[in-house]
């Protein structure tokens, strides 16, 4: 008689700690709603300039920074660091975002989409560079197949 570990539901595999990641339901959000992003960008391209999009977009962004603002009890941290890198990142979100808007009204969503979504390499240099972070040999290979399937998704 073999040995026959016995099966588990499907469910029971999922809910593992070492399959389902703090972070992986909201990444998927993420994608969901960058991509949803992405797609009404493109759709309201042929009708609002790059400019006007980054001030609608900033206008759609105010009720969840007023949220936001209220669930932190109407305080913001003083963190010199964190208001400093706070700000940088509006400022280079909204620079990426012209880009972003520029692109998608000149090219297809079909290419500008995947061809931007190489964002995330840059993420990895630096903080691979700067923070010291290091990934593994199945991190590094899904990098890989990352920037293989953006660069597939262009052609």
């Amino acid at each position: 008689m073999g040995f026959s570990p016995r099966r588990q539901p499907l469910w029971t595999m999922l809910n593992r700690p070492t399959f389902l990641q703090a972070w992986l339901a909201p990444a998927l959000l993420c994608i969901f709603c960058w991509g949803l992003w992405g797609f009404l960008v493109k759709v309201v391209s042929d009708s609002a300039s790059p400019p006007q999009q980054q001030v609608l977009f900033t206008l759609g962004m105010l009720p969840l920074a007023v949220f936001m603002l209220i669930r932190l009890g109407r305080r913001l941290d003083a963190d010199k660091a964190g208001v400093i890198y706070g700000l940088l990142n509006g400022v280079f979100t909204g620079l990426g975002l012209l880009a972003f808007y520029a692109a998608m009204q000149r090219g297809k969503a079909s290419v500008v989409g995947p061809t931007t979504g190489l964002f995330p390499m840059l993420t990895v240099m630096l903080a691979f560079v700067i923070l010291r972070e290091r990934l593994n040999k199945v991190q590094l290979g899904g990098v890989v197949l990352a920037v293989a399937a953006i660069a597939i998704l262009s052609l």
